[in-house]
């Protein structure tokens, strides 16, 4: 558990530096989650225990972030997009260098994975895998798009809510978080870069990440619940409001014990589109709010209108509602994973309802 938390400061630090420092810390951390999740707690205790796993929601962030641990370990490949950055905060300098910034960084999306990270071959041995099938659904519905932190904590959280000796002592307060060094004298000559340093000895404490330009909104302990208040009463308000898109192409329809219960689709973004998921009714309400939800049909779009009973339909003039005739998501991401991934995450229903500038403030 030391090195895990020594793994988690490590990548705090490193966001500091560039994205591929922090994928580097991040994907460390991943190997000391996999030996407290196989090598201390399956041995321990067998079956039991990868029941719990499976049917706990911070087990399967732990299932999700093994994924990382073999395919960055054993892969025959580079993945040089492993992290994406959401935003980044300056960080100010007491005396007066360059700029330095603080990332925030999320996990890549699924579907952005490459093939040797997602494909799991029917000619190789349980123990051969690298995708196993529990590892990617579990990054699947509960790594993708999240903040790194986010995960790491969450991972640390489980283990510590089976065993609480893995909660360590409350860390003392810092006066600073970081140490500031020029690459020459100050006084004799002016720098041409500054050098942030960390604090030494903070692993042997329960993890509080020390304060780097933070945010009210950023978990920085795995005591704090992942998604706090604050984004739950976020997201309601977002669901009240239109999204931010102009407009939304509705590609799939999303289908529980034979019922139509949500849509999915992309929406256009500054640089290229991105994916969205929505209950049905949310879509009837956004509709009656003014919203723009429509359909490819035959070269034309086709909007996207209420009908009663909470429900929608987009209509040729011959009456034939092509909603009807979209495919079913079933897998990929656009299904209805994402769908329940938005819902148990507010911070990712945010990214996806408000503009950048305003939901990535997290």
């Amino acid at each position: 558990m030391r090195a895990f938390r020594r793994g988690l400061l490590a990548y705090w630090y490193a966001t500091l530096e560039d994205t591929e420092a922090a994928a580097i810390e991040a994907a460390t951390a991943t190997w000391y989650v996999n030996i407290l999740d196989e090598t201390v707690f399956e041995q321990a205790h067998g079956e039991p225990y990868k029941d719990l796993r499976a049917n706990d929601r911070l087990g399967r962030v732990v299932m999700g972030l093994e994924l990382i641990r073999n395919c960055e370990t054993h892969a025959p490949v580079l993945f040089d997009k492993l992290l994406l950055e959401s935003i980044a905060y300056g960080v100010p300098l007491a005396m007066g260098g360059p700029p330095v910034m603080r990332s925030v960084l999320a996990w890549a999306a699924y579907d952005a994975l490459p093939a040797h990270y997602r494909d799991v071959s029917s000619s190789t041995t349980a123990a051969q895998r690298r995708a196993r099938p529990e590892a990617l659904d579990g990054y699947r519905k509960a790594v993708q798009l999240r903040h790194v932190v986010e995960t790491l904590l969450d991972a640390m959280a489980f283990f510590q809510s089976l065993d609480t000796r893995l909660v360590g002592p409350p860390a003392p307060s810092l006066r600073w978080a970081f140490a500031e060094l020029p690459d020459s004298d100050p006084e004799f000559a002016k720098p041409s870069r500054w050098y942030v340093t960390r604090p030494m000895g903070l692993d042997a404490f329960e993890p509080f990440l020390p304060d780097i330009a933070c945010r009210d909104t950023e978990r920085r302990t795995a005591q704090w619940p992942p998604a706090d208040r604050t984004l739950e009463v976020r997201a309601r308000q977002a669901r009240k409001e239109v999204p931010y898109a102009v407009a939304r192409e509705v590609r799939h329809v999303l289908i529980k014990d034979g019922v139509v219960v949500g849509y999915s689709g992309l929406q256009p973004e500054l640089h290229g589109t991105s994916a969205w998921v929505e209950r049905r009714r949310q879509v009837w309400q956004d509709l009656r709010k003014g919203s723009r939800y429509f359909i490819r049909h035959d070269g034309y779009e086709i909007d996207l209108q209420c009908n009663g009973h909470e429900r929608v339909s987009a209509r040729l003039s011959d009456g034939r509602d092509t909603l009807a005739d979209l495919p079913e998501a079933t897998n990929g991401g656009l299904d209805m994973g994402l769908l329940q991934m938005v819902e148990d995450y507010p911070d990712l229903y945010l990214r996806m309802r408000r503009p950048p500038s305003v939901s990535r403030r997290r």
